[in-house]
């Protein structure tokens, strides 16, 4: 017989066992201890709404036993108690609620401040749902993306009405949590379920089965989380048939293991033959109590069935007896298991995420309650175009006395009236202030309580809502979600295949596949050093910007004095944010025609175009705004023999008074039309040939031809990482943070101060009145560096390494790096590692710029 192991514990697996059924088969009662107080927490929904059950499994914490199946050999342990769960000495704090009221995060810990770091390390070994494994093999998740009509998620009956529906002449993807009626306990309702599965499947509906919904987003788009994917869906419409969720009953006693939510219940005594305990009591206002009373008595339990409202349970391990009022008044009962049917509310947090009219639901989710024939008929209305508006679900039973609203984070009603004593007055903030709704369920059991509690406290409407829903709906692993990341979208350039048959290692460089290498990196430096070299530079944005407000546009949006660029002449630029923040840099060159051709960084065209478009909108100017990158592409001849190189192939001027850095001109070459830029990002003299993309083989082809006099050599990204650090020039998002204004990377130069008005002046003006905490700085090493090593001064880091590279122009290693103030001064040797860093002044190699002007 297939088994797992349980804190060690060899426990016996039967056929559809999940870890809870085995475990409680055999004996287990206690499955985890809450958060905060260390209360025992026992088997409650059975259908993965609450964190009673979460285990460790095969070294991952997070696992509801409850929902997830066993398998043979599984580790399971149970980590919330220590020593053990069983025994856990941390249970003390379930008696000392007057030394940890509401709130006392905010108010024990608020003074004195050293206190809080003592006490914030002895909370987190205290409260957690398990502990991360510090190595775990890596998990192949891959990621789908499909497009489809209707999407439709929950696997019951309204949902596979929804998808049979829809799929007679659409496409409709269908998700469901479990296998198809796998946890439905009602005969009528599986064989309904089964109906209406073949249907769908005949016309044609990709059924899904255990694949979570985990979010809905704008467009709409869902994410669904499989066994082994990730699958991203677009859609048209989306059908949200989650179903009811039971209430969650509220009074002393509420919390102990042996108290349970009818489908739990009833699924491990029907679906598991395990009997909940030897006698039960049914709590049932719902039509559903003589159903869960003949299912649990099925699997040999001695049941009570009564109509009324609990009063409270007590027990010690587990519940022992329970009073409820009745109809006739109070009565006791003597049990070891306390069944809850008092009513429905929709599951309806996927369908909250969002208020786009093409998202509607189906069955219970706007029906609770309803009968097999109601989810039936909700299900096709909604795939046909007329859903149900989404019914009030009846007030969730409340009590005047006490018991646990939020079992997760161990909030009780005695918890929510202090706090609500104290000014807490809307159901948002004492969220915020109690954390009530925010343990794993994220508020699936108590987030009605919250909102009915404001509301019979008399709190205005806006402030007695439910929380705000927002993903994920099931909390997901990190790993699960970045599935992806092995299939990158991959943009090339038209000299891709070039590149390959030159033997050049291929690197991703945000979207674009571009050369690393060609084999020998030092060659590639020499020969842009000292002979010529060419680099496929047409992953860079390129703009064409014409109109009569073209000037007031880049004037505004740009720090530079654009009016002082003349004709043909062109000049560097950084753009910046409201916040006065470096977003992206490029050159801006001005045409005859009064109009500017604009260069991004590779891979910032998109940004670059949302960013101008907006403020030509917003400023209702007359502008013509073209994207060009795909159109052109753009190749660097570089080195002191790039104008000769060019000469041969052209019979244009592009002498230094015709084509002078910086500036540009339109020439010809190799019978190639070409804007040709004089730039220095590689510190030589080079010219950047943008031209028509069709066109990029045949000029890559005669240049390297033509240049095979010079020895040419093109060079990639590793190349050009050298050179550039050479001449001290920052690489965006390596060599920058997010909140770098242009003073903190040395170049205020490229801000013209005295404009009047551009984006971020005002915040460039309020940052240059403070003194500099932080800057990068060059850097010279007396040992080979390492990219990303902290800087330290008398042992503490003040800084960090962005860029290095062993240098023959420079004399030896160089970098860039983070400095912090130090005293108000910014220290001038430091040490990473090993190695001793000194500040330096940059360009590192012909600071004069003599050799850009060839």
């Amino acid at each position: 017989m297939p088994s797992l192991r349980l804190d060690g514990r060899r426990l016996d697996c039967h056929d559809g066992d999940t870890i809870a059924s085995a475990a409680f088969r055999a004996g287990v009662r206690t499955f985890s201890r809450s958060i905060k107080a260390h209360r025992r927490r026992g088997l409650y929904c059975g259908t993965g709404d609450c964190a009673n059950c979460l285990v460790t499994v095969d070294g991952l914490p997070g696992e509801r036993a409850c929902v997830m199946p066993a398998r043979d050999g599984m580790r399971v342990e149970r980590e919330t108690g220590w020593p053990s769960v069983d025994r856990d000495a941390l249970a003390i704090n379930d008696r000392l609620h007057r030394f940890m009221p509401v709130g006392f995060y905010y108010k024990v810990f608020a003074r004195p401040r050293w206190l809080w770091p003592i006490a914030e390390r002895v909370i987190r070994r205290a409260t957690g749902t398990g502990t991360l494994p510090a190595v775990v093999a890596a998990r192949h998740t891959r990621t789908r993306f499909v497009r489809v009509h209707t999407l439709v998620i929950g696997g019951g009956v309204a949902g596979l009405a929804a998808a049979a529906t829809a799929a007679h002449d659409r496409s409709v993807v269908l998700a469901t949590e479990a296998a198809l009626g796998a946890e439905v306990t009602d005969p009528a309702a599986r064989d309904t379920i089964a109906r209406l599965a073949a249907e769908a499947r005949a016309a044609g509906a990709e059924l899904l089965e255990g694949h979570t919904a985990i979010g809905i987003y704008e467009g709409p788009s869902a994410a669904l989380l499989g066994p082994d994917e990730l699958v991203e869906v677009e859609a048209e419409r989306v059908i949200v048939a989650t179903g009811a969720i039971e209430a969650h009953g509220v009074f002393p006693g509420n919390d102990l293991p042996g108290v349970w939510l009818g489908r739990g219940a009833a699924r491990m005594a029907a679906i598991h033959n395990v009997p909940i305990g030897t006698r039960a009591v049914v709590v049932a206002n719902t039509g559903d109590g003589a159903e869960l009373a003949d299912a649990l008595r099925t699997a040999g339990t001695d049941v009570t069935l009564v109509a009324g409202r609990v009063l409270e349970a007590r027990g010690g391990r587990q519940v022992d007896s329970i009073t409820v009022l009745t109809p006739e008044g109070r009565r006791a009962f003597a049990c070891d298991a306390l069944v809850l049917s008092l009513g429905w509310a929709p599951r309806d947090t996927l369908l909250r995420m969002t208020a786009e009219p093409e998202v509607v639901g189906a069955g219970d989710v706007v029906r609770p309650g309803c009968t097999l024939a109601e989810a039936e008929a909700s299900g096709r209305a909604a795939a046909t175009g007329t859903a149900d508006e989404p019914r009030e679900a009846d007030p969730w039973p409340i009590t005047e006395h006490d018991g646990y609203v939020c079992v997760c984070e161990d909030v009780s009603m005695h918890d929510l009236e202090r706090a609500w004593d104290e000014g807490w007055t809307s159901s948002e903030i004492l969220k915020r202030y109690t954390t009530a709704t925010m343990g794993p369920c994220q508020g699936a059991l108590c987030s009605r309580h919250l909102a009915e509690h404001a509301r019979a406290k008399g709190a205005a409407p806006a402030a007695r809502g439910r929380t705000t829903a927002r993903p994920p709906v099931r909390g997901p692993r990190l790993g699960d979600l970045i599935g992806g990341v092995h299939e990158q979208v991959e943009r090339r350039t038209a000299l891709h295949e070039r590149h390959v048959a030159a033997g050049a290692r291929m690197d991703h460089s945000g979207v674009w596949l571009r050369p690393g290498t060609y084999g020998d990196v030092a060659d590639e430096i020499r020969a842009a050093r000292q002979r010529v070299s060419v680099m496929d530079v047409s992953t860079l944005g390129t703009f064409l910007v014409a109109g009569r407000d073209a000037r007031t546009l880049l004037d505004h949006v740009f720090p530079i004095d654009v009016g002082a660029i003349a004709a043909g002449r062109a000049r560097y630029l950084l753009a910046l944010d409201e916040a006065g923040y470096v977003m992206d840099d490029g050159l801006l060159a001005a045409l005859a025609d009064g109009s500017y051709f604009l260069t991004s960084t590779s891979g910032g065209a998109d940004r670059m175009e949302a960013w101008l478009r907006n403020w030509i909108d917003r400023l209702d100017l007359h502008v013509h705004l073209v994207n060009q990158t795909a159109q052109l592409g753009a190749i660097n001849v570089a080195g002191p023999h790039a104008r000769d190189l060019l000469a041969t192939l052209s019979d244009d001027d592009l002498s230094r008074e015709a084509l002078p850095y910086p500036g540009h001109a339109d020439i010809t070459v190799a019978g190639v039309p070409c804007r040709a830029i004089a730039a220095g990002f590689v510190g030589e003299l080079s010219f950047e040939l943008h031209h028509p993309r069709g066109r990029s083989v045949e000029l890559w082809d005669a240049l390297l031809a033509a240049g095979a006099a010079w020895d040419i050599r093109p060079h990639g990204l590793d190349a050009l990482d050298v050179l550039r650090l050479e001449k001290g020039h920052v690489y965006l998002a390596q060599d920058t943070m997010p909140d770098d204004h242009p003073a903190k990377l040395g170049l205020g130069w490229a801000v013209a101060s005295t404009k009047k008005e551009f984006i971020g002046k005002r915040a460039l003006e309020r940052m240059d009145a403070l003194p500099l905490e932080r800057r990068l700085v060059g850097l010279r090493f007396d040992g080979p560096p390492q990219r990303g090593h902290p800087l330290a001064l008398d042992g503490a880091i003040v800084g960090r390494i962005t860029s290095c590279a062993v240098s023959e122009a420079a004399n030896g290693p160089v970098g860039l790096g983070w400095l912090r103030a130090v005293g108000g001064e910014f220290p001038s040797v430091l040490r990473a590692g090993e190695v001793t860093a000194t500040v330096s002044p940059t360009p590192f190699y012909d600071p004069d710029g003599e050799r850009l002007r060839g």
